[in-house]
């Protein structure tokens, strides 16, 4: 259930539970015992605590980060232009002649299907009109 806006979030118990206390300056001057310095070698020599953590996954420095772009760039230009080689045009070591629209002469086809004979229509002699007909120039 919700608490209500005029009671406190944490009681006093809870309160009371969390608190901690920090070493005095005293407890923190002393060097450590032989008990502690034994432990935190083992912890060392075992790979684990966090200091080992913290020096496996740190971030990268800056500068490794800027030349990580610079490599994933480079990576992008080369795809592009392997992908624009691949796609143009072949290249061949001698230009070929351009290729022009060639006339053939060849002669008339035989009709595939038999047809009747053209209509023979009698040729009139060929006559010069009067003089009289053709006008003045």
């Amino acid at each position: 259930m919700a608490a209500d806006f005029d009671e406190p979030v944490f009681d006093e118990e809870f309160v009371r539970s969390a608190r901690f206390t920090e070493p005095s300056a005293r407890e923190r001057a002393r060097p450590p015992s032989r008990r502690e310095r034994r432990r935190a070698r083992r912890t060392a020599r075992r790979g684990g605590g966090r200091s080992a953590f913290r020096r496996r996954h740190r971030e990268p420095s800056h500068r490794m980060a800027v030349l990580q772009v610079i490599g994933g760039v480079l990576v992008l230009l080369a795809i592009s232009f392997a992908l624009w080689w691949w796609n143009s045009a072949p290249r061949d070591e001698k230009p070929v002649r351009p290729v022009g629209p060639t006339i053939t002469h060849s002669p008339p086809s035989a009709p595939t299907t038999p047809s009747a004979p053209a209509p023979v229509t009698p040729t009139a002699p060929v006559t010069k009109a009067p003089p009289s007909a053709i006008p003045p120039v």
